[in-house]
């Protein structure tokens, strides 16, 4: 029988974020300098003094992503340096996202790149059905493994209940999944050794593209996908708010909370948490 790989956990890492262009700054204060002088808290400022605060905060070096936030917010209301109080970089969020109208649009400025694995195409296709589209205040924008370039190297999501209904329910889900694809094995290993037959070569390029689309079909839902998302802190909110809800999807439910506390760890000033 094909061996597969049942798969229990979903992967999200990290990939990229906003930062800060260091001549952007300087051009920035000059521009202050000229503009709101009084902002500038000495004769002779560095870049970094349009922030009324350290950069480091509990510990650690505040991100781009945080940092720009704030920076746009600042410019609505010509806040910079010695006009804006001392606020930390978490207050000055956390009071910016507060009270009945948060100034949500300087959160759109943070943008966060991620790697998702270890999820079943199901899931996949609840995150593209909710959270993707041009009409959208909150949205992402995905790029996910291709069925047609790609060939599938047997990987299956155990669904949360099978995996805590029983032993004997997971090994059912096994054998079930290997059945599955030895068909889609089957299917591509026909179709290649066809046209092969038929014209002396292997299949390449779209007649390749072709087999693979075809055989995709034969997966079941539970096969693993991937994809790289960047989104923002508003559209993960949103995200972390519905599907970490215990009416949500399980598995779902089970990437969002996986994926909210990375999220929090690494940038806590743009997931405050009261």
């Amino acid at each position: 029988m094909t061996t597969v790989k049942l798969v229990l956990e979903p992967t999200v890492i990290p990939l990229a974020e906003m930062t800060l262009d260091p001549k952007g700054l300087e051009a920035l204060m000059e521009w202050v300098r000229d503009y709101r002088p009084e902002c500038l808290p000495k004769e002779d400022p560095q870049p970094m003094d349009l922030f009324p605060h350290d950069l480091r905060d509990d510990g650690r070096d505040l991100t781009g992503d945080e940092l720009l936030v704030e920076l746009a917010g600042r410019n609505c209301y010509h806040s910079y340096g010695a006009k804006a109080g001392r606020k930390t970089n978490r207050e000055y969020i956390a009071h910016s996202q507060s009270g009945t109208v948060p100034h949500r649009s300087i959160m759109y400025h943070a943008k966060m790149t991620f790697f998702i694995g270890g999820i079943s195409r199901r899931v996949s296709h609840e995150l593209i059905r909710h959270y993707v589209g041009a009409d959208r205040t909150e949205e992402g924008s995905p790029s996910q493994e291709s069925t047609r370039y790609t060939h599938h190297p047997g990987h299956f999501i155990v669904p949360p209940r099978i995996l805590d209904t029983s032993p004997d329910a997971v090994v059912q889900f096994r054998q079930d999944m290997e059945q599955a694809y030895k068909a889609y094995l089957d299917y591509e290993a026909r179709e290649v050794q066809a046209w092969t037959d038929r014209h002396g070569k292997p299949p390449t390029g779209m007649d390749r593209k072709r087999i693979y689309e075809a055989a995709a079909g034969l997966l079941p839902m539970q096969a693993s996908t991937s994809m790289i998302w960047t989104t923002n802190p508003v559209a993960l909110a949103k995200l972390f708010l519905e599907r970490t809800d215990s009416s949500a999807d399980a598995e779902f439910q089970r990437l969002a909370k996986h994926w909210q506390s990375i999220a929090v760890g690494r940038w806590p000033n743009l997931f405050h948490q009261g």
